[in-house]
């Protein structure tokens, strides 16, 4: 009789230690997923910083050489500089104009889908590991 009790208090002692330790690896893994995602989020900002800067210098280098081009079309030191910095604003007003049609519905679409695949994409991986 005495030792079926102590054996209950081992096996109870033994589920607590393998419970205290099933816990502290869901733990981990939580974890490592959050680190997962914010590398990834990391490294897509870095990306796209890498992305915009060299877009802003070929965009830059290119007004520049429409400038000249246009001051030599035109036999001029500055109209051709004029003419660039007009289509500039021109964009500028149609972006104000139409941002809520062309930018904001897009931008939205494009992050909710993505969101909306990693999550479903994430469930049936977490559907696999239970399996």
């Amino acid at each position: 009789m005495k030792k079926n009790k102590v054996l209950d208090v081992l096996n109870l002692e033994k589920v607590i230690n393998h419970l205290s330790r099933f816990i502290e690896l869901k733990l981990e893994i939580y974890e490592l997923k959050v680190k997962g995602q914010m590398v990834g989020i990391i490294s897509s900002f870095a990306t796209l910083t890498l992305i915009i800067s060299f877009g802003m210098f070929m965009l830059f280098f290119c007004s520049l050489a429409l400038g000249f081009y246009l001051n030599s079309i035109f036999e001029s030191k500055f109209i051709g500089f004029v003419f660039v910095g007009l289509i500039y604003l021109l964009i500028c007003i149609l972006l104000i104009v139409f941002k809520g049609k062309i930018i904001t519905n897009h931008l939205i679409q494009a992050f909710f889908s993505e969101t909306l695949t990693r999550d479903n994409h994430e469930q049936d991986n977490d559907q696999q590991d239970n399996n």
